[in-house]
């Protein structure tokens, strides 16, 4: 029956939503430690769900198709809110819970890849920042720095000479 199978691909397409969002979790904790193997990793893992989740969503789409293509109306868009007004009852309670389910998973995914993304774009900048800060110290002769006239030496000297 077309709504079992229906049913089915609601919970597996919730099921790759869970996975994206304990990935987008899991992404904030690499971004926060400045972890970027980590980092790739997530991001690779969520690209190769994302392929798996358009099949699914493809399939979806084709079996909520598939449903209006019996009904006596077909000229209705086949959206997600339109399939379940069509629905008695008793179906209807069995499917609400599935796409209610799933538009909070999708709520929760889009909020974290947002804050995942403000993060590292705050990281970005604070690295561009240390850069620029690093570049005009080393470009500065050390008496500018530490006050000293008697001789201009490099920053690089400086920090050669503490190591040794």
């Amino acid at each position: 029956m077309k709504l079992e199978q229906l049913e089915s691909v609601f919970k597996e397409e919730i099921n790759i939503y869970r996975s994206l969002l304990i990935l987008e979790t899991s992404k904030k904790e690499a971004i926060l430690r400045s972890n970027g193997k980590h980092l790739e990793n997530f991001t690779k893992q969520t690209s190769l769900m994302m392929d798996t989740l358009t099949n699914v969503e493809a399939k979806r789409t084709k079996l909520v198709a598939e449903f209006f293509s019996q009904e006596k109306d077909g000229a209705v868009v086949p959206t997600v809110t339109e399939f379940l007004n069509r629905l008695d009852k008793v179906t209807l309670a069995k499917f609400k819970p599935l796409t209610n389910d799933l538009k909070f998973i999708v709520m929760d995914l889009k909020e974290k890849i947002t804050v995942n993304e403000e993060l590292l774009k705050s990281k970005l900048d604070i690295f561009s920042l240390s850069i620029d800060a690093l570049k005009t110290a080393s470009e500065s002769p050390v008496s500018e720095l530490y006050g000293d006239n008697s001789k201009s030496k490099s920053r690089t000297n400086v920090m050669l000479n503490m190591r040794a």
